[in-house]
């Protein structure tokens, strides 16, 4: 069951005044479904801080010596076990008064193997006077045995307007473009599926140097203490992610597709609620252009296309001929 960020916080308040708070809690939900906003306020409530302290308005704005806060760090955007040992460290140091220590692991899916194991070893014997917080929008990412020992939370999206990457919003500016100048025909429907492409292509890039640069970090630690063939089933392990993660943002980008036409549609009933407010002007442009008949065989286009994608069809032909009949 997932709970809006306030339910959830009155949750954890209610568990806080029977003192039954867990010792770890896993928090997931989208992004943007307010997992570190949630955190803070825990903190806060727990070791007593005044949420009203311009500096505490932040989870970064709560660090001191009994919170640490850890994340993906370095070119491999990855958690290092480096940095988990730093927080345990930090969880063994005593604090002041009754205040309670607190470590945040944000995006804890992205914990290296070694990370991983390490942070499980403070889970199964948590220091007196702690509590630890996973934050993450893929908990499945994470070994099973972190998730069977923290307690999990999990928020639901923003239900108002969905929050937009820097990735997804190039080529929503390019739709834009091509909607506002009224383009049409074969030529201007391969042009942006080309836009298409190109963010693709940008951000699979980008996701498998994270990856290497990750892989290359346990190289360089495991490289003389370990025996067969491990390091070759971590190589293949790290392409396996690579692979999963560019399909997820494909997804995304494909979903922000059927969301432009839906705002279309949702303008034209005259709907205040619109998944992409920013285009707001732009899609009731589109809105008056084409009728409900014809957007709603654009979106079938698009679902198509979704599905068509989930089986081994090549990717480019998919979406050149989905791009041709949505948009030419």
């Amino acid at each position: 069951m997932s709970f809006p960020p306030e339910k959830a916080f009155a949750l954890l308040q209610h568990a806080h005044q029977k003192g039954r708070l867990a010792h770890a809690y896993l928090i997931t939900g989208p992004e943007g479904s307010g997992k570190q906003d949630l955190a803070r306020k825990l903190i806060c409530l727990v070791n007593e801080i005044d949420q009203a302290q311009t500096d505490k308005q932040t989870l970064d704005g709560l660090k001191s010596g009994t919170v640490n806060v850890i994340g993906p760090e370095s070119k491999s955007r990855r958690i290092t076990v480096d940095g988990v040992r730093a927080a345990e460290k930090a969880l063994q140091m005593a604090s002041q008064g009754d205040l309670k220590k607190f470590v945040v692991i944000r995006e804890a899916d992205r914990m290296l193997p070694a990370a991983s194991n390490a942070f499980l070893k403070t889970l199964e014997e948590p220091p007196k006077n702690s509590i630890l917080l996973l934050l993450t929008a893929q908990p499945e990412q994470l070994l099973a045995t972190i998730l069977s020992r923290c307690i999990r939370l999990t928020l639901k999206g923003d239900t108002q307007a969905w929050k937009i990457g820097d990735e997804a919003r190039c080529f929503l500016d390019q739709l834009r473009d091509y909607s506002t100048e009224k383009r049409s025909g074969v030529s201007a429907a391969l042009s942006l599926m080309k836009a298409f492409s190109g963010v693709l292509a940008e951000e699979k890039s980008r996701i498998s140097k994270c990856n290497d640069e990750a892989f290359k970090i346990e190289v360089k630690i495991y490289k003389q203490t370990t025996e067969g063939d491990w390091l070759k089933r971590q190589e293949e392990y790290y392409k396996a992610v690579s692979e999963s993660e560019y399909l997820g943002f494909r997804s995304k980008l494909i979903e922000y597709l059927l969301a432009w036409f839906g705002d279309s549609l949702r303008q034209q009933n005259e709907w205040e609620q619109l998944d992409l407010p920013s285009y707001a002007d732009t899609t009731k442009q589109v809105a008056k252009q084409l009728d409900a008949t014809v957007l709603g065989k654009k979106i079938a286009v698009i679902e198509t296309l979704r599905a068509n994608l989930n089986t081994n069809v090549q990717e480019t032909l998919a979406l050149e001929t989905a791009f041709i009949q949505a948009f030419a």
